[in-house]
């Protein structure tokens, strides 16, 4: 193996290690609420999520082959799979604030998804099977909460159960 080689698969390692909770990081301070959301909606259940997520991943997968067929198309059909991928990772800052809250319960919530996030992404760079399994995994989880948070119904302040 070259030393090229091996230098460009760290820099992209470094580059998931920086960007993902970064990202994360970036929508809990603009999107606070939809974060609590998507916390609130991987506390209910990660199966349920990652079975709610196979949806829009089929339907992506479709849209992004039929865009790709389409005669010079082929950056539409990144640019569509680059924005999925985005989605359903930005979802999977949701996982990040509650293992970040469940670690960390003292710090503010902002050091909570950076630290939930910096964990998850740090079980993501195992070898092969954080590659392959859960960082695919992550985002399909994370679409799941997407679709699942527009339905989660708000506790009414005062309201028991």
């Amino acid at each position: 193996m070259l030393f090229s080689t091996v230098l460009v698969w760290l820099l992209v390692a470094v580059g998931f290690v920086v960007a993902l909770p970064a990202l994360w990081v970036l929508a809990r301070g603009l999107w606070p609420e939809g974060v609590g959301r998507f916390r609130r909606v991987a506390e209910l259940g990660l199966i349920k999520s990652f079975l709610v997520g196979l949806g829009p991943l089929v339907v992506g997968i479709v849209l992004i082959a039929v865009i790709a067929k389409l005669p010079k198309m082929g950056a539409l059909a990144a640019l569509v799979g680059g924005g999925l991928l985005a989605w359903g990772l930005i979802g999977a800052g949701g996982v990040a604030a509650l293992v970040g809250e469940r670690l960390w319960p003292s710090a503010e919530p902002w050091r909570q998804v950076k630290h939930g996030g910096l964990t998850l992404v740090c079980c993501a760079l195992l070898p092969v099977v954080g590659w392959f399994v859960l960082l695919p995994l992550m985002a399909v989880i994370g679409g799941g909460i997407q679709v699942r948070a527009w339905f989660l119904k708000e506790p009414v302040e005062g309201q028991i159960g």
